[in-house]
């Protein structure tokens, strides 16, 4: 496999902080629909699926009895708030993805600090608990963006929006791999001042070649499942903690064709439900906020 085919995109990375919970690691959702990486003004010619996706996560979960963290957008919210109560009352954690979807490093700091604040507001209300938790879309924090991150201490006690690569969309690559306070100015260091906890995303490290990403989204789609499951067991076995993700389309083998998108939107969606169902049966899974104990 060359270089190249790695150097893609995504996923979750381990933390230190296993110590607390020995061979917890945590699960968590990006819970929006198929269409949301189109243009917000876009959305509402398209017909939702995430009711029916989000279902069939849910019932995996109480299956595997796993709870988890769903990184939700303040749009899906608004339009489904049934969904984000019986989620709620199931024992998940509700976070904020945003309210539009928005790529952090094409906005600016004012509509990006209105954004996150109705999107707050909005997931409070329906489940009458404070948000603590962030995850950018597309992952925009970088040097871009580095902004980003003193607006996120203001509202939230933890982000996982670091992805310690380096891909032609995203990726800070010298980023702490493991959990980790982040400094406000430049996240890729760290700073035991700061109050803000950063959980970057789940990579492999590979000498000479560097880190790779390993599980959730496409990865997970698209990686040999073997491998997978090395990379993720290497860091248990390390002591560390990883956080894996998945959006509600990555199981939709019938997830409509959109022609912006390209062909990693539909690669083997039709084989994920099967490898996503084995990480559950393979790991120990549990939120953001059991595992970090936040009240």
């Amino acid at each position: 496999m060359s270089i190249s085919i790695f150097n893609i995109q995504i996923i979750y990375t381990y933390h230190h902080q296993a110590r607390r919970m020995k061979n917890k690691n945590i699960m968590s959702v990006d819970l929006e629909d198929f269409f949301c990486d189109l243009p917000f003004e876009s959305w509402s010619k398209y017909e939702s699926r995430v009711l029916k996706n989000t279902n069939k996560i849910l019932d995996l979960f109480e299956k595997y009895q796993i709870k988890a963290t769903f990184f939700t957008l303040g749009y899906i919210a608004e339009k489904f708030p049934d969904l984000i109560k019986k989620i709620d009352d199931k024992g998940h954690e509700i976070a904020s993805h945003s309210y539009s979807h928005l790529d952090i490093r094409k906005t600016t700091e004012k509509d990006f600090e209105n954004d996150i604040v109705k999107s707050i507001k909005i997931l409070e209300e329906i489940i009458g608990k404070k948000v603590l938790g962030f995850r950018a879309p597309y992952f925009s924090i970088d040097k871009k963006s580095f902004w980003a991150m003193k607006i996120l201490s203001k509202y939230f006690k933890y982000d996982s929006s670091i992805f310690p690569v380096k891909t032609p969309l995203y990726g800070i690559r010298n980023a702490p791999r493991n959990i980790y306070k982040p400094n406000l100015t430049n996240p890729s260091i760290e700073d035991v001042e700061s109050e803000l906890i950063e959980i970057p995303l789940a990579t492999d490290r590979i000498p000479i070649i560097g880190n790779i990403p390993i599980a959730g989204g496409f990865h997970l789609r698209f990686l040999p499942y073997f491998y997978i499951k090395y990379g993720l067991n290497k860091i248990n076995k390390n002591n560390n903690s990883f956080i894996f993700y998945i959006h509600p389309k990555d199981l939709d083998p019938e997830m409509p064709k959109i022609n912006e998108y390209a062909w990693h939107y539909y690669y083997n969606l039709a084989g994920a439900t099967k490898k996503f169902e084995r990480i559950l049966k393979d790991f120990e899974f549990c939120s953001v906020k059991d595992f970090l104990k936040l009240v």
